[in-house]
């Protein structure tokens, strides 16, 4: 489809795409480049077309009022975008603006092609996230219009079209103004247009439902009680009816009500098991109750919990005839077993041993270790770079640690209010992240025992990384955005736009370049540094649970609710393989430190290892009674850590 932009053209949509229009005789490749595809609106002063030109698609306004002060308006707009190099407005190439004459007719058309900004425009963006956004993301819009505006008055040259309907919003969460008005105003009405849009965007209702028809003042403040008194007032500034301070002034005012919003450091609620004592009677009972039943197992009896493509399962009938020649010693075992665990509960804390764990099979895997949790749900588990700490994130809000090599529980770190659904392990093992469902992420130095919290998602936080220099944070929200964060001072660095739904997982090359990022049924890579998108993968049917880059930075694991598995090359973004074997959500993926075997987790209860190369099936555990949410791999490979919502985090020993 071609359009005539003759506005006189009875019939301007032209089949086919010919060289001329069919009803009027006008060229339809304009200036020779430019082939008007879609006519997008039609204003009092002209015509707005997207046009294509080569392999690119641009905007085309078509002014049609011939009078001398608007062509000078016209002509002056696109000198003035032309000069201008910055992402908040649209960029305008050099022979850009032109005339063109339809045929039959002696009115020139003044003619200019701009940038087509991708993303989308910030009414749209708000009914999807809903209103009103947080203090933290009104700051920084905030600052990205003044900075603009500024840019724009320097010029004399007035935007007067500040509405979210006129704003669009970059993958990269840069904001850009479009349809610039032609009507000449002044920069107080710039500033009055913003300030009213931000008492909307802050209180998600109009400005004018708040004015005093008696006073002719908007009173919004009790609607924004939790918002800082400083950027209320500043906002109140912006729409006063004096003449508002230059713009380097407002740009310092903001960057202090920034500074006063930053996470301070607090001291973190960090409880260690040592300071609970156990009660005499408990132990007691514990030990009693583990040693009687132990007692009675013979020593020929191996209970396979774990099961793979060589292991056999025992045959019901043995289980049946053991259970029944014991039953005696099982009543009298069982009913200590009971009082065990009653005693246990005095301390909220139990453990078997794992030397009655500990399970050898003929496929080289053994569960080391079984560590109940105080939650239902464990969400994410980690290990540290040196293999001494491992981590679970859990479903009511805490963080449970452990020494790896001598299995103690160090401590449970509080002060999430929702599931801790995801955390991270810089590599020197001396910070730990976390994010929740309470939108917040918290940096947790381990060593000095304070707490960092970092807040601007407005919805669920869903995953994290931290960068191998243990500089950078990435986090990831269902607001659709992901976020990147400045570890040592809590600053948020850069907002990343581009995914059209909730973001469930992101990962960092080992080489801290390129950010992985899985949402629903594509993969995005980026350039860590600029924000720059670099390619999106699409194969999966289904939301991206999981990304993990091999540690040799040659591949990306994903796995998906659509039960696969699928293997890319980083580099290229193609698609190496799919691996099919799972029955249900790939929860988690993680690939071993030599990049060689891949592991898998699944909400079918079970985990699978994979020759990640040749993508074979190696063997599958079976040992968790529910969903089977995280995996983690020690540094050497010998060790397997697996979180389930079935209450447990499992060690396990990989031949």
């Amino acid at each position: 489809m071609s359009y005539c932009i003759n506005p006189n053209c009875f019939s301007p949509e032209n089949q086919n795409n010919p060289l001329y229009c069919a009803a009027c005789g006008s060229k339809l490749l304009i200036e020779g480049q430019y082939q008007a595809v879609k006519k997008l609106r039609v204003l009092d002063w002209g015509t707005i077309y997207e046009v294509k030109r080569e392999e690119t698609t641009e905007i085309l306004k078509v002014l049609h009022i011939n009078s001398p002060e608007s062509i000078s308006q016209f002509q002056q707009q696109a000198k003035i975008l032309a000069q201008l190099n910055h992402p908040g407005v649209p960029q305008v190439k050099p022979g850009s603006y032109f005339t063109f004459i339809p045929r039959n007719s002696n009115q020139k058309l003044h003619c200019l092609a701009i940038e087509k900004v991708s993303g989308e425009n910030l009414q749209t963006w708000l009914q999807k996230n809903n209103l009103p956004i947080n203090q933290e993301l009104a700051v920084e819009w905030l600052n990205q219009f003044i900075e603009i505006l500024s840019l724009l008055h320097e010029k004399q040259f007035f935007y007067q079209n500040i509405q979210p309907s006129n704003i669009i919003l970059r993958p990269n969460g840069q904001l850009t103004l479009t349809n610039f008005s032609l009507e000449l105003q002044s920069v107080q009405s710039d500033f009055v247009a913003l300030g009213y849009m931000f008492i909307y965007l802050l209180t998600g209702q109009p400005a004018s439902t708040f004015l005093n028809s008696d006073t002719k003042t908007l009173n919004w403040r009790d609607k924004v009680s939790q918002i800082s008194p400083k950027l209320v007032d500043f906002i109140d500034n912006l729409i006063s009816q004096q003449y508002p301070e230059n713009h380097q002034t407002l740009l310092h005012k903001l960057s202090k009500i920034k500074d006063d919003l930053s996470p301070s450091l607090m001291p973190k609620k960090y409880h260690p098991l040592k300071s609970k004592l156990l009660l005499g009677s408990a132990i007691l009972f514990l030990g009693l109750g583990i040693t009687q039943i132990i007692s009675y197992l013979p020593k020929q009896f191996n209970t396979d919990l774990l099961l793979s493509e060589q292991s056999n399962e025992i045959p019901s009938d043995n289980l049946e005839n053991f259970f029944y020649e014991n039953k005696g010693k099982f009543l009298v075992g069982g009913i200590i077993f009971i009082l065990a665990i009653g005693g246990s509960h005095f301390v909220g804390y139990f453990r078997i041993h794992p030397k009655y764990l500990k399970l050898s099979l003929p496929n080289g895997v053994s569960l080391e270790e079984t560590f109940n949790t105080d939650s239902e749900r464990v969400y994410s588990v980690v290990i540290s770079q040196d293999g001494q700490i491992l981590a679970c994130g859990n479903g009511n809000g805490t963080i449970q640690v452990w020494n790896l090599e001598t299995r103690e529980e160090l401590g449970i770190i509080e002060g999430h209010t929702s599931d801790v659904v995801a955390i991270a392990l810089s590599q020197d093992g001396n910070i730990l992240a976390s994010g929740s469902y309470d939108g917040t992420i918290k940096i947790w130095d381990l060593a000095t025992e304070a707490e960092l919290t970092l807040q601007s998602h407005f919805m669920r936080v869903t995953s994290i990384a931290i960068s191998p220099d243990g500089e950078k944070l990435v986090s990831g929200s269902s607001d659709d955005s992901i976020k990147i964060w400045h570890i040592p001072t809590g600053k948020m660095l850069h907002t990343f736009r581009g995914h059209s739904d909730s973001i469930y997982a992101v990962d960092i090359s080992p080489n801290g370049k390129i950010l992985v990022t899985g949402s629903h049924n594509n993969i995005k890579t980026w350039n860590l540094e600029t924000g720059t998108e670099i390619y999106t993968l699409v194969g999966h049917h289904g939301r991206i649970l999981s990304v993990n880059v091999s540690p040799d930075g040659e591949k990306i694991a994903s796995g998906s609710s659509d039960k696969n598995i699928k293997i890319w090359q980083l580099e290229t973004g193609k698609l190496l393989r799919t691996l099919s074997a799972h029955i249900n959500d790939v929860n988690s993926v993680v690939i071993s430190a030599d990049s060689q075997t891949l592991v898998s987790a699944s909400s079918d209860h079970n985990i699978k290892i994979w020759h990640l190369e040749t993508g074979k099936l190696l063997r599958t555990i079976k040992g968790h009674s529910r969903w089977v949410s995280s995996v983690a791999f020690s540094p050497d490979g010998g060790i397997l850590a697996s979180g389930s919502f079935d209450q447990t985090v499992k060690l396990w020993k990989l031949g």
